[in-house]
């Protein structure tokens, strides 16, 4: 394991993790600038190493995508530790959500300060194995069952569509009176994770090659591209 604001790996560290098929896990609790660009690079080389290197631009926005949902997760905890409020309670949850984003944002560096300080990290984990190469962006906050069933709903309506206009109308809530209203994209359930699931599809990858999984304290957001994938069309 490393981590990316100490230590960056070499490209013949990557070159032997993926020849040996062990993975290769990279760690972040701030997730700068410079340890996106270098999760970039790595992310080629596997995707090169896969043959799958026409997928190297979808992919790597992908998991910049998932990395940033992990990251505001992982602020969102501490912010609501901060304000004494608990993130499973729903009415300190809508308390919490009217000023999470402004008074984060402003004071964004106090609350990645935070962050380190509780252990909340982001995570990635890539494998090439038996001809499948495995993506994977944790972090070590549990979402919350209300959290994860809308999750669940929104990748159900998303791998029901090809065209992306169709699938984010439908992964719309529908309140009271008929209004509607955008889904809430808190621990990245929203219409990023619609538009992931159509962008995959489109690559040709099937609708089971993205998924949000729960593992202990942990979430996970994987996507699986097998090697021998044939280019789409």
């Amino acid at each position: 394991m490393f981590d990316l604001e100490e230590v960056f790996i070499d490209s013949d560290k990557v070159n032997q993790a993926i020849k040996m098929e062990v993975p290769l896990v990279m760690t972040t609790y701030t997730l700068p600038r410079k340890v996106e660009q270098y999760i970039e690079q790595v992310i080629g080389t596997f995707l090169d190493y896969a043959e799958q290197s026409r997928l190297k631009d979808i992919i790597i926005y992908c998991i910049q995508e998932l990395a940033v949902n992990a990251k505001k997760a992982n602020t969102k905890r501490v912010y609501f530790i901060e304000q004494g409020l608990d993130l499973n309670d729903i009415d300190d949850y809508k308390r919490g959500m009217r000023s999470f984003k402004d008074e984060t944002l402003n004071n964004i560096n106090y609350y990645l300060d935070l962050q380190r300080q509780h252990g909340l990290y982001i995570r990635l984990v890539l494998q090439l194995k038996d001809n499948i190469v495995t993506l994977e962006v944790r972090n070590n906050v549990t979402i919350s069952e209300v959290e994860y069933e809308r999750i669940r709903k929104q990748l159900l309506t998303a791998r029901k569509y090809d065209d992306m206009k169709d699938a984010i109308l439908q992964a719309m809530d529908e309140p009271e009176e008929g209004k509607v209203q955008m889904v809430d994209d808190s621990e990245g359930a929203g219409l990023g994770l619609v538009m992931l699931v159509i962008m995959l599809k489109k690559l040709g990858l099937g609708t089971n090659a993205f998924d949000i999984l729960k593992d202990g304290n942990e979430t996970i957001a994987r996507i699986v591209i097998p090697k021998d994938m044939k280019k789409a069309g």
